[in-house]
């Protein structure tokens, strides 16, 4: 594992999860148990392959200081470190794993890399270097070069002065509250929707996460009443070849603002083709700004901290059998709090699709949820009608 003796800041979605962890420790960490089905012949072998790969991405022997600095070191044990821990045990036949990692260590795309690793180790095949360190290294240059001033001063005049509701109006009569932020999940099939979603993908030059962005935007100005509304969307952010193979928290939190209102003198409602030519420049542009991490930076955190996100969701259970290896999942904990206020997952599988919103109970009751879901749906169908 490549070592680091500098000292860098975390990437800005680990600092807004640290930040978080000083309040609710537990909030962003994901435990789980699989079974690998006739691993206990091969625990030696199986725990290797698992060393070799964790042993591959620098991050998991990263420390984090009290003020959110990170540098790296060589760990005692690879398998138990500062945010992940490893342990396998015997029963019977078969060996169990039992995982834990926190958000802080890496995104989505984070766990699939892993996954793909642990199968090349199992089977002797090379690994491809990660170069985390270098990575970091090179966002923190980014902060001294034009672009990203350029970048932060566009963000602003684009989005600090904008009024438009960033999620849908809370059922709550305060945002901040003493409760902890119970968790509720609620889950809306769009499967059979699927074939027209993907050629509306291929007309519209949107990805799903420009689709779903564009349709929940809408839903929140059509459930606050105004004629537009923001979010923001998880961009994977991984665009040169070495990038792909960095476990970390790569991914950026892209603001995304979208009007009900035609800019045609004519007509007061926008057309399909007006929203998804707005969606496409949203898109494009938050992606050509996003080197600034402008929702994540003081003091426009305050407000986008609490807007819903949509991201497109990386399902374990599909990582596993993609991976080869004979394991299934056994028990993931449900999730006891909300670590946000509302986000929207995009789960695809080659037969379905689905949304999943996971939400404050606290902040939001049920019905209000099913309500703005039935939002979402108005505007899928709108478009691919």
């Amino acid at each position: 594992m490549s070592n680091c003796k500098s000292t860098y800041p975390l990437l800005p979605y680990s600092q807004l999860v640290f930040e978080a962890t000083r309040w609710m420790p537990s909030v962003y960490n994901f435990p789980s148990l699989l079974r690998w089905r006739g691993g206990a012949v091969q625990k030696e072998r199986i725990e290797n392959a698992i060393r070799k790969a964790l042993n591959n991405h620098p991050v998991f022997a990263s420390r984090v200081d009290w003020r959110g600095q990170q540098n790296g070191g060589i760990p005692k044990d690879v398998l138990h470190g500062q945010y992940h821990d490893i342990d396998l045990e015997i029963k019977g036949e078969d060996l169990y794993l039992r995982l834990f990692g926190s958000r802080i260590l890496g995104d989505g795309k984070s766990g699939e890399i892993l996954a793909e690793d642990i199968y090349r180790a199992f089977n002797g095949l090379p690994l491809k270097p990660d170069d985390y360190w270098g990575y970091v290294a090179r966002w923190e240059q980014r902060k001294t070069e034009p672009h990203y001033s350029a970048s932060r001063d566009w963000l602003i005049r684009e989005f600090a002065d904008a009024s438009a509701p960033v999620r849908p109006t809370i059922d709550r009569k305060w945002l901040f509250t003493l409760l902890p932020p119970k968790a509720g999940l609620y889950m809306d099939d769009y499967s059979s929707l699927h074939d027209r979603l993907d050629r509306l993908k291929e007309e519209s030059f949107l990805s799903y996460e420009g689709i779903f962005s564009l349709c929940t935007a809408l839903a929140i100005a059509e459930y606050c009443g105004t004629d537009e509304a923001a979010l923001t969307w998880a961009y994977e952010g991984r665009e040169t070849p070495e990038e792909q193979r960095i476990v970390g928290s790569l991914h950026r939190d892209i603001p995304f603002r979208i009007s009900r209102k035609s800019k045609v003198k004519s007509q007061k409602i926008a057309s399909r083709e007006e929203c998804i030519k707005e969606a496409r420049n949203q898109i494009r542009s938050g992606i050509a700004h996003s080197d600034y991490p402008y929702t994540l930076t003081a003091p426009y955190n305050k407000r986008w901290n609490y807007a819903v996100n949509v991201l497109r969701f990386n399902d374990t259970e599909e990582l596993l059998p993609m991976s080869g290896l004979p394991i299934e999942i056994v028990s993931v904990p449900e999730q006891k709090y909300a670590y946000a206020l509302l986000d929207v997952e995009i789960h695809e599988h080659p037969q379905d699709l689905s949304l999943w919103f996971r939400y404050s109970a606290t902040h939001y009751q049920e019905s209000s949820i099913h309500r703005f879901a039935s939002l979402v749906r108005k505007y899928v169908e709108w478009l691919v009608e």
